[in-house]
């Protein structure tokens, strides 16, 4: 287990340093934040949701694209997270459509969070699977 934990580990900083890196998705969970709580509360579940997550060579942008139709994000900053045995890339977004979001790339429990930028909503993408093109 911990050599394939470490493969995994070398594909994905391979695929930052060469080529596009693409992930799909199989499910979509939506979260609310509850302030009174201050944990995020469930509110919806689509565990047929089938998504595309492309980032170009440079990790400057990435396309997502779903059944309904595709949006494009550029990512403004990142920083990587390995504190604590987390393995996150923290990135700032912006839409094609002038939306801010945090992006959360969660390597170690093979997610993609989107959370708005007053931080009302989270949206939690499940990983299927992560390739590059070389």
């Amino acid at each position: 287990m911990k050599k394939l934990t470490i493969s995994f580990c070398f594909l994905l900083i391979s695929s930052f340093c060469f080529g596009q890196l693409k992930i799909s998705t199989d499910s979509r969970t939506d979260y609310s934040w509850d302030n009174n709580s201050e944990d995020w509360v469930f509110e919806s579940e689509d565990s047929e949701s089938l998504t595309f997550f492309e980032f170009n060579e440079s990790f400057t942008m990435v396309k997502h694209t779903t059944e309904s139709g595709t949006s494009g994000y550029l990512i403004k900053s990142q920083e990587h997270d390995e504190e604590n045995g987390n393995n996150q890339y923290l990135m700032s977004i912006l839409s094609d459509a002038g939306n801010k979001y945090i992006m959360i790339f969660d390597v170690k429990n093979r997610s993609i969070r989107f959370i708005t930028e007053d931080t009302s909503t989270m949206i939690k993408f499940k990983i299927k699977n992560i390739w590059k093109d070389e």
